[in-house]
């Protein structure tokens, strides 16, 4: 009786809806491998590009929907622009509202999946990451520390809209 029991759960329980495996966004479905070359950059923020890319690879990957190839090889392109690199006050010193303890670091980019073939653009949209550091003695380098957090934020909204649609 346990054994019919079980089964009729399971069988039952099986069709609520859940998908083992990957879900592609409908304009993604026949795309199977990505390409990613360098990010374009359209602000001052120096040496920058190549960062993103890598960032942006490494999470697709560690994903796992796709496979990153060439550009040669690949059923789509993601070509990424960074458009803005945005610096705010977060917190100020106790006794100086005019002083700031921590900063907080936005980067914008658009981004435009492309089919290789076609030239048609499957998906497209605007993302941001963001992260935060502290004013010290060296403000250059703590901000340059903080860049690549803000790229990893950003790199996974980026898998997220390519990867599931959302």
């Amino acid at each position: 009786m346990r054994l019919l029991t079980t089964l009729l759960a399971v069988a039952f329980l099986s069709g609520c809806g859940y998908k083992l495996g990957e879900i592609r966004p409908t304009p993604m479905r026949s795309v199977r491998t990505l390409a990613v070359p360098t990010f374009k950059n359209r602000t001052y923020e120096p040496r920058v590009e190549v960062l993103l890319a890598d960032t942006l690879v490494k999470a697709l990957q560690q994903d796992g929907t796709y496979t990153i190839v060439s550009d040669d090889t690949a059923d789509a392109i993601v070509y990424c622009t960074l458009i803005n690199v945005e610096r705010r006050s977060n917190r100020s010193v106790i006794n100086n509202v005019l002083a700031t303890s921590e900063f907080g670091l936005t980067l914008e980019i658009t981004y435009e999946v492309v089919d290789r073939v076609t030239g048609i653009v499957l998906l497209s949209g605007r993302e941001r990451g963001r992260s935060t550091f502290f004013a010290n003695s060296d403000l250059q380098t703590t901000e340059r520390q903080a860049i690549p957090i803000a790229a990893q934020n950003l790199a996974v909204e980026v898998t997220m809209k390519i990867s599931e649609g959302w």
